[in-house]
């Protein structure tokens, strides 16, 4: 029974690998899928730092997975090749991108999650793809480029222009939220995020020697997990870090469902960190969809959000049953604070509050279980 269902969980696309009666015919069926999948992993690690190497470890990666997923595919199931790949193509990516620039990729993220998590801003996309940011109240007015003699100044020189950013103010030591908050104001529109991080990257004289430290983390106190769920362990701890990560998922599945569904919607160390659970086989996307316990109101609700709604309309008509619907919120997680809180009808800080919560009692019920460091 268990087998039946599992095999109903894979991608269609795996069924004659994982069927094959010999391993010669499932190593003709591998080098099939394998093929199926290198263009899109060729595009999507076109833009890393070493593509070839990048596309040659995510396809390694990919390998292995499907090997995983023919031994035991009850553990290992796979539902979609294609975003499978897609995904571990863009880990790999990242992190040969935070390898070259450490300290640049990790202010990028701690940006990414300000502008997320703080009422006062907004990051959002527009219909060409690109990623803006700036107040929520710039937000409105604000739908495609932007361009201004301010931004031209302050992407030529950033340093010229922060006393007039921060009057007798120094950019290195005021909060983050503070130098973005007077940042946008002075410029008085929203700017492409891709141009944000340089620019907050030259005004806090960062450089690659310097530790960068989030002082905005929104009251989270998740920090306790997310220094393990970036790391690449190396091939004498992945035993013990898989073992980690089975109990995380299990504590996890154990808190009350209001923590759950606030920890979860908004699991993240950068962006895309609840896969941690999806490519190392410890749960499925639909398993997660699952824990979440999530009704048709936290749905309809979560549709209410423009930058989803704009996206998601023409398919949430088609959509019939719980996996459809996940599989899109899935699409862009982590969700924001003010988000979840419209889902679950309470207050953004409530919202906070939960997830400190559920973050506090992991903590106390991994302490003594988490994996050794080098």
């Amino acid at each position: 029974m268990q087998e039946q269902k599992a095999f109903a969980q894979l991608d269609p696309l795996l069924h004659p690998f994982v069927q094959a009666a010999s391993e010669s015919a499932a190593q003709d069926e591998l080098e099939a899928l394998l093929a199926l999948v290198a263009p899109l992993t060729q595009r999507i690690t076109a833009r890393g730092r070493s593509p070839e190497d990048d596309c040659q470890e995510s396809l390694r990666q990919t390998l292995v997975a499907l090997r995983q997923c023919r031994q035991a595919p009850q553990q290992y199931a796979i539902g979609d090749l294609q975003r499978y790949a897609s995904v571990v193509a863009s880990h790999v990516t990242r992190r040969s991108w935070r390898n070259e620039r450490p300290v640049y990729q990790q202010l990028k993220e701690s940006l990414r999650h300000t502008l997320r998590n703080e009422a006062q801003f907004a990051l959002w996309q527009t219909g060409n793809g690109a990623w803006l940011c700036g107040l929520q109240t710039q937000r409105a007015s604000t739908n495609g480029w932007v361009s201004s003699a301010r931004l031209t100044a302050l992407r030529a020189e950033p340093l010229a222009c922060d006393e007039a950013i921060l009057p007798g103010r120094d950019a290195t030591r005021v909060a983050q939220a503070e130098l973005l908050a007077a940042l946008f104001g002075w410029l008085g529109h929203a700017l492409r995020f891709e141009q944000l991080t340089p620019v907050i990257f030259a005004l806090r004289r960062l450089s690659e020697a310097t530790a960068v430290s989030n002082d905005d983390n929104d009251g989270d106190a998740r920090q306790w997990s997310e220094q393990w769920i970036d790391e690449d362990p190396l091939p004498e701890q992945k035993a013990e870090w898989s073992a980690f990560l089975v109990r995380l998922w299990r504590e996890i599945e154990q808190l009350p469902p209001l923590q759950r569904i606030a920890y979860l919607l908004n699991f993240t160390a950068g962006e895309g960190a609840l896969d941690i659970f999806w490519l190392n086989g410890v749960a499925s996307i639909r398993r997660i969809g699952a824990a979440l316990q999530l009704t048709e109101v936290h749905f309809a609700r979560a549709w209410d959000d423009a930058a989803l709604a704009a996206k998601l309309s023409p398919l949430l008509r088609e959509s019939r049953n719980y996996d459809e619907k996940f599989a899109f919120l899935w699409q862009h997680l982590p969700l924001n604070d003010q988000t979840i809180a419209r889902m679950l009808d309470t207050e953004r800080q409530k919202v906070i509050n939960l997830r400190k919560a559920a973050g506090d009692r992991l903590a106390r019920r991994l302490a003594a279980f988490r994996p050794a460091k080098e």
